[in-house]
């Protein structure tokens, strides 16, 4: 192999991990912010997710995962913050990743002073669908 094929694909894996990082972000904001066609960028419509958070389903499509945010956030007035951090990137193969990231939920009830809300890590399976990464699959681990 050439120094250029090497460098080349050297570049490809950057970049790949540069884009990777940009969907956790634009999830944290895209949640906290509750725009939905945001969130609908970083999920694949088949999205399946879990959450080991007791009474919370499991959800599959983007559409479940919507409807579950604009349910929730109707029924109370708050403010959250997810505050996604450390994302590792423990496979990265000809576009598919399987990534975890520690995660704080701060949330404020209606004028109430913050307070962590969860906290745990997400063990995620991203896939690289149309030239862009997506959430294929995603847990929430809480911590106990």
């Amino acid at each position: 192999m050439n120094d250029f094929a090497t460098n080349g694909a050297a570049v490809a894996q950057a970049i790949d991990r540069l884009m990777i990082a940009e969907v956790y972000n634009r999830y944290a904001l895209a949640l906290d912010e509750q725009d939905l066609a945001m969130l609908a960028e970083v999920f694949a419509d088949d999205v399946k997710f879990k959450c080991g958070i007791p009474g919370v389903p499991y959800r599959e499509g983007i559409k479940a995962n919507q409807d579950r945010l604009v349910e929730r956030h109707r029924q109370l007035r708050f403010r959250e913050r997810h505050l996604t951090t450390h994302p590792v990137i423990r496979t990265l193969d000809e576009g598919r990743a399987q990534v975890s990231a520690e995660v704080v939920i701060i949330s404020s009830d209606d004028g109430a002073a913050p307070h962590i809300e969860a906290m745990g890590r997400y063990d995620d399976v991203l896939e690289k669908r149309g030239g862009r990464w997506v959430f294929v699959e995603r847990a929430f681990v809480p911590d106990t």
